[in-house]
């Protein structure tokens, strides 16, 4: 027996040893074969160190630079320096001066024979290099950086590639990359702006390495009045060096004198300052170039919709102009607003035209200089007929603008990802029309050669990383031996998540809320109300999509014909709505979609269907509420006595519910938590966390409490300061 023992146990090792010998087989070493020079230049050495460790990470095996004999080469080519001062092709077909960035395209030709593989890569740059290896693992062996905080690494034991393939990657935009706006206060708020933030400086390069895995080569955020202005600008430093290491252009956001949210100021009115605006803007221009700055974003008005003294304006930007190109070697750049200028505060009542400056021809050619970013907001586009947003009925003007400065000047498209004051993820809504929205944009700025694609970017969970990941990865075009790969909205779904049926879902989310949201306007529904859509009618800003009537004339003056009309119009499409995006939920609920994801993914699919939940959950709440007024109001012209509480009940019962999906999706937020969603003291004018005011639903117990009490005023349990907001207090 004891015999029979001992050989079984010996056998049984004799398997494990063989098992873990043909393991060892199968996990063939990875060799990079590179130049010195290739390693020892920041930003192709950062790029070979990191992906070597990505790589050891994916295959469970060793990943050694220029070992001879491995099975699988990733052979780099020798880069001439020279290379990096050629002009783009984006630089030749310009006639206006041109921010420089060196030429980063790339082609991998996949080959080898017998047991052997070889990945071949031609580039003419460092960058190019470095957006080459991160391309690789992104484009073709199953990585995802799909946020600043998370990486999918997946499991090989070879290289999964195919021989005889030739893969080409252009870049869409020669500048491509994100604005972090942080005038509010998002996940790197803080650690951009409080130079002794814990971990602050690490969190922030964590934000870098992200852009330069995902090809982007711009960075930039706002300003704020608030830093510490002796010490932030040494700290800043530390991020600016770290960009150029990367490969990433630095920008930063800030104004010549505006009032709202706190923005930083190039001068001062007395009696804050007696010295000239023009010696104030010196020094306060030369404090931050502590840190080498590529280019400076000025935001040239006092507020979004003024223009101010135009004469005076033009004086002092160029001024800043020749002081940032003569002195400091840095773009200036301005964004151009979706405000037409009728619609400026005080614009109707205009009975001519503001005169322009009348510049010499070294001023003409100095403002030649200046970039311009052409600014479209929410997830409508540049072209499409329906974006009632900032006074207007779309933003077609906004591509006129782009036509006309195109030829003028540098100029860069700037939309935005998310908006988050009262629109998106606030509510929150996860707003899946921004994938079909920006895809559509990217391909219209590419067939325009427009040479900058900067995206506004306000906040990554509730699925938002999956907007700011899709537009990077939009930003290049890819070819497998000559054909173009095709593009869609829920490519990188597919990508993420490879199953036919979470693909399928999502496609039709996307249909859906395109169809209802945009082209049928529910989203005039959907938004919550702010302090500008409460003021009286003559001050009551339309800056993001509210119904035609306000909700205090459809509950104190509105005709019963009205009530009635609104009621048969809005209603209905709202229920087709509800019933459509149910039928899909609980569909999609009911399958096993699950079954064959690893648990980072079923965590984000978790997190995105989360996030349709809600969204349905808020379209049956406003159901309730709208149904309410309008009921109530009928009753009260009617004099039935009927008081259709009932509705109010039902629509808190709905936010419960919801509100049990939001504490499930805090435990998946990747930041700290209790900094997101509570009150703090910060640099911003808010003095709380972006989803502060998701935390308990407050847009919807809001509406709930207006409906029941007949009280509209903008200050009715309003979470904003205003008169931090537009500047009058600090």
């Amino acid at each position: 027996m004891r015999w029979l023992i001992c050989t079984f146990v010996g056998m049984r090792i004799l398997v494990l040893l063989l098992l873990f010998s043909i393991s060892a087989v199968a996990q063939e070493n990875i060799s990079i074969i590179t130049s010195q020079e290739n390693q020892d230049n920041p930003i192709s050495g950062a790029a070979i160190r990191d992906v070597q460790k990505l790589l050891e990470q994916a295959c469970q095996c060793e990943v050694d630079i220029n070992k001879a004999g491995s099975k699988q080469q990733i052979i780099l080519p020798d880069i001439d320096a020279e290379k990096a001062k050629e002009p783009t092709e984006f630089e030749e077909n310009t006639t206006s001066p041109y921010l420089h960035y060196p030429k980063h395209w790339y082609t991998w030709s996949i080959g080898g024979i017998a047991d052997t593989l070889t990945l071949k890569l031609e580039t003419p740059t460092y960058v190019g290099l470095s957006n080459a290896l991160y391309g690789l693992l992104q484009e073709r062996l199953g990585f995802k950086f799909y946020h600043p905080k998370e990486t999918f690494i997946p499991r090989w034991d070879k290289l999964p590639v195919e021989r005889n393939t030739v893969w080409q990657a252009q870049p869409r935009f020669d500048k491509a990359g994100f604005h972090l706006h942080t005038q509010h206060p998002l996940e790197l708020t803080e650690p951009l702006l409080d130079h002794e933030f814990p971990q602050g400086i690490e969190l922030v390069k964590e934000y870098i390495d992200w852009l330069a895995r995902n090809g982007q080569n711009y960075f930039e955020f706002n300003l704020l009045e608030s830093i510490d202005l002796k010490e932030w600008p040494e700290f800043s430093k530390q991020m600016v060096d770290y960009c150029h290491e990367r490969g990433v252009i630095a920008g930063v956001d800030v104004s010549l004198h505006m009032l709202q949210q706190k923005a930083f100021q190039l001068y001062r009115n007395w009696p804050a300052s007696w010295r000239s605006k023009q010696t104030q803007i010196t020094k306060r221009t030369a404090m931050l170039f502590a840190a080498d700055w590529d280019v400076l974003n000025v935001e040239f008005s006092s507020t979004e919709f003024t223009s101010g003294n135009v004469k005076k304006k033009k004086r002092l930007q160029l001024h800043l102009g020749k002081l940032l190109s003569e002195e400091h070697g840095a773009k200036l750049m301005g964004r151009k607003h979706v405000v037409k200028e009728t619609e400026e505060l005080g614009g109707k009542k205009k009975k001519k035209k503001k005169k322009d400056y009348e510049m010499s021809e070294e001023e003409a050619a100095l403002d030649k200089k200046r970039g311009v970013l052409i600014h479209t907001v929410m997830f409508y586009t540049i072209s499409e007929e329906k974006a009632p947003v900032y006074q207007n009925e779309n933003l077609r003007h906004m591509l006129d603008e782009m036509m006309k400065e195109k030829d003028v000047r540098e100029t860069w498209y700037y939309p935005e990802s998310a908006y988050w004051v009262t629109f998106d993820s606030s509510i929150p809504l996860f707003l899946l029309p921004y994938l079909s929205g920006r895809l559509d944009d990217i391909l219209l700025m590419d067939s325009l050669q427009i040479p900058g694609h900067i995206t506004f970017s306000s906040g990554w969970e509730w699925g938002y990383w999956l907007f700011d990941w899709s537009i990077a990865r939009w930003s290049w075009k890819h070819s497998i031996n000559r054909e173009e790969q095709e593009v869609y909205p829920t490519m990188f779904i597919e990508d993420m998540f490879d199953n036919e049926q979470v693909t399928e879902f999502f496609k039709k989310n996307v249909a859906l809320q395109d169809e209802y949201l945009k082209d049928k306007e529910l989203m005039r529904y959907m938004t919550a109300m702010t302090v500008t859509d409460e003021l009286p009618e003559k001050f009551a800003l339309e800056f993001h999509p509210r119904p035609k009537h306000h909700y205090e004339w459809m509950a104190k003056k509105a005709p019963i014909d009205s009530v009635r009309a609104i009621r048969e119009r809005i209603l209905p499409v709202l229920d087709e709505f509800i019933v459509k995006t149910k039928r899909e939920l609980d569909g999609f609920k009911a399958g096993n979609y699950y079954t064959t994801l690893p648990d980072e993914k079923r965590r984000l699919l978790d997190e995105m269907v989360a996030g349709t939940e809600v969204l349905l959950y808020r379209a049956l709440h406003r159901k309730h509420t709208l149904s309410y007024l309008l009921n109530k109001r009928e009753s009260k012209l009617l004099k039935d006595g009927k008081d259709h509480s009932e509705l109010l009940t039902e629509a808190a019962t709905i936010r419960n519910t919801a509100l049990q999906i939001v504490r499930e999706q805090e435990a998946r937020y990747r930041y700290d938590v209790e900094r997101m969603t509570t009150k703090f003291k910060d640099h911003t004018s808010y003095r709380f966390g972006y989803l502060y005011p998701v935390h308990d639903l407050h847009f919807w117990k809001r509406e709930e409490e207006q409906y029941r009490r007949n009280k509209f005023s903008p200050f009715f349990m309003s979470i904003w300061n205003v008169y931090r907001i537009i500047g009058i207090i600090n």
